[in-house]
């Protein structure tokens, strides 16, 4: 009985020592792991990509083993540069399953992207700077289509705006390029240019082959937004130009209303003092029944200045 005593009291002892060993082990691993900085999560954490992975919530570089099983685990997106994302702890255990359990983490964790702002303002002082070099008027620039304000990948080594189109009004294309150490940045932004002018407005009607004068048009305002139609003629280039259609009063005179070229209608005809010769001649070897009936001719043929003939434009 005694020895039956004795041998119990020994096993039980082994199996105090035992465990006793056994808990201060584990205590050393622990507190290994624990003082090791890739076994802890930071709380606040800045990253460049729109992917967040899980090494990169790590404090240090640590054990290459375990960063790279973390590396390989996606937690999450945050798809604009300046975005943020938050995550509780519990949910982030779900997602790291196994690995979870030989890591601290905190709470919650807020992941902020990295990012950049161009402001509006800059780029439409500089699209304004485009449009109004090319063009002696000064132009109006809708930029009701340019943001406010750009958000870039990265912080700003440089960016520039160019424009392939070679219409001064009308539509414009423009192309923002900036590079950023967060990568490249490229955006499309449109802008609607147009001029304002005085165009000449007939004020009564005219025929073809007519002088423009002073008297013939009036001034009206208007705003011119494309170059590549039919463009209206200016009031003050207007004045002296061969008209080459009938127009009617009101009508704004255009580029394709004037007669120019060998085709110039005014060109042929006689001038004033040639006229005023002419009429003078006659009158002194003419009889006064021709003088009379010079002068209805005469009267006659304006008359049939003014009657539009078959195929003629009309407006």
């Amino acid at each position: 009985m005694n020895q039956s005593t004795k041998n119990i009291r020994a096993i039980i002892a082994g199996c105090i020592m035992g465990i006793a060993l056994t808990s201060t082990a584990s205590a050393a691993i622990l507190a290994a792991k624990t003082t090791d900085g890739i076994t802890s999560f930071k709380s606040t954490v800045l990253v460049n990509s729109s992917e967040i992975r899980a090494d990169s919530l790590l404090k240090t570089e640590g054990n290459s083993s375990i960063r790279a099983q973390l590396a390989a685990v996606l937690i999450g997106f945050i798809p604009n540069p300046l975005g943020e994302l938050v995550l509780d702890g519990k949910s982030l255990q779900t997602k790291l399953g196994n690995l979870a359990t030989n890591l601290e983490m905190p709470k919650s964790i807020t992941i902020r992207r990295l990012g950049s702002i161009l402001k509006g303002s800059d780029i439409t002082d500089r699209i304004k700077e485009i449009c109004q070099h090319l063009s002696d008027n000064e132009l109006n620039v809708d930029l009701s289509r340019v943001p406010n304000n750009l958000v870039l990948p990265g912080n700003i080594s440089k960016w520039e705006l160019n424009s392939n189109s070679n219409n001064i009004l009308g539509m414009k294309l423009f192309v923002l390029t900036a590079e950023t150490d967060g990568g490249p940045f490229r955006q499309l932004i449109q802008v609607k240019v147009s001029k304002i002018i005085e165009a000449a407005q007939l004020a009564r009607l005219a025929k073809p082959g007519e002088l423009i004068s002073e008297d013939m048009i009036q001034p009206k305002t208007i705003e011119v937004k494309s170059d590549q139609t039919n463009i209206p003629v200016t009031y003050a280039d207007a004045v002296g130009k061969c008209l080459g259609c009938f127009k009617s009063a009101g009508t704004v005179l255009r580029s394709s209303d004037l007669s120019t070229g060998n085709n110039n209608l005014c060109a042929s005809q006689p001038k004033a003092s040639e006229k005023n010769n002419s009429a003078h001649t006659s009158a002194a070897i003419s009889a006064p029944a021709v003088i009379s009936a010079s002068a209805h001719a005469r009267k006659s043929a304006g008359r049939e200045n003014w009657v539009v003939k078959p195929g003629e434009n009309v407006e």
